[in-house]
């Protein structure tokens, strides 16, 4: 999914909001910001937003002298998302929807959302796309499934949703991460608590999004012979959508008023579509 004028704006925001975080005074915001637009005005609208804020992110990492500018937002995150009560995760269907509630957890939307009050307002919303059914019907023959990690926070109700899985089917759980720090998403460093329930897969991707020319050999691989594949959050969904054969399940709640438009559904809507 190329970016649009709106994609623009967002990443200039990321730029800001970074600087906030790690308190940098006047001139460093400055040369963030400038270094932020300058990637901006040099890439054309061909490439995915995942793309150029990898670039971005890059860039800011060599101003401030951080690896992973935003660590303390992941920190959080993580703290947040294991303060949820658990229990009311009584069946697939639950887990699912935590698991799409979980994906407000993101330091890169464009609009930003409680997730307390996301549980609370959205749990007994339905999906706005909702394959569901399919996807049950489809795990009664699976015996392999990848599901592409998104955000620091939102892998804990990822969890819960392998977990739930793996109570009714007998199928192997791959659980795609990022190569290296970017945004707030999630790496082989933030996984531990997978590792009881998923082999955990380096992509060597460094964008934040599943972007297949920067994949390495093993995690395509994975990617191309599983029986199901589950992309999470609007990353992956920016960075896959139409550019695969392959069917997929985008799990994902709208952030932003581009995707709104590309999927065809409002901002805040819950969505779980096969493609």
């Amino acid at each position: 999914m190329n970016i649009k004028p709106e994609c623009i704006v967002c990443l200039m925001n990321q730029g800001l909001k970074v600087s906030r975080l790690l308190q940098l005074d006047d001139r460093q915001s400055k040369e963030v910001l400038d270094t932020t637009a300058k990637i901006v005005l040099e890439h054309d609208m061909d490439v995915t937003p995942p793309q150029i804020a990898d670039v971005i992110y890059r860039s800011i990492s060599e101003i401030t002298g951080l690896d992973d500018p935003v660590a303390v937002s992941k920190m959080q995150a993580t703290k947040l998302a294991l303060s949820v009560d658990k229990r009311l995760v009584k069946s697939i269907e639950d887990a699912t929807k935590f698991s799409v509630i979980g994906n407000v957890i993101d330091f890169g939307a464009q609009e930003q959302f409680d997730l307390n009050e996301m549980i609370a307002d959205y749990f007994h919303h339905p999906f706005a796309i909702n394959d569901t059914s399919i996807f049950i019907e489809e795990l009664e023959n699976a015996k392999e499934i990848v599901i592409i990690g998104d955000n620091v926070g939102e892998h804990i109700f990822d969890q819960w949703l392998i977990e739930k899985i793996l109570e009714r089917y007998d199928v192997h759980v791959n659980y795609f991460v990022r190569g290296k720090p970017i945004i707030n998403d999630v790496t082989l460093e933030d996984t531990e608590i997978l590792q009881s329930c998923a082999t955990v897969i380096d992509t060597g991707v460094g964008t934040p999004g599943y972007d297949l020319s920067g994949a390495n050999r093993e995690s395509l691989e994975i990617f191309e012979k599983a029986d199901i594949v589950i992309s999470k959050g609007m990353g992956n969904f920016e960075s896959l959508y139409g550019e695969t054969e392959r069917s997929i399940y985008y799990l994902f709640t709208v952030k932003c008023n581009v995707v709104a438009e590309q999927i065809g559904q409002p901002v805040k809507s819950m969505i779980f579509k096969r493609v």
